[in-house]
């Protein structure tokens, strides 16, 4: 983890499992997905719901990256590859 300087917890690119992490050893409260929130993630400071912010961290920080089987292009979220494949 690199929230806010970083702890010692290795995370998975499981957005749930993200987002207890932030919520038990962060200080991120639940509720409220739709409050704007800054991502404190190596110092980003990327502003989006809070809602988003488990999916942000999983696809642009811990690089789950899916690749197209035709063309090779990377995407950090398969709704866009979806979008390329059509």
């Amino acid at each position: 983890c690199r929230w806010d300087g970083g702890c010692l917890s290795v995370l998975t690119v499981d957005r749930s499992e993200v987002m207890k992490h932030l919520q038990l050893h962060h200080d991120v409260k639940s509720g409220g997905d739709k409050d704007k929130m800054l991502c404190h993630w190596d110092s980003c400071g990327k502003e989006m719901q809070k809602e988003s912010i488990s999916r942000h961290i999983v696809t642009v920080h811990l690089s789950d990256k899916t690749k197209c089987g035709s063309c090779g292009k990377q995407f950090t979220r398969s709704d866009s590859k979806l979008r390329h494949l059509k």
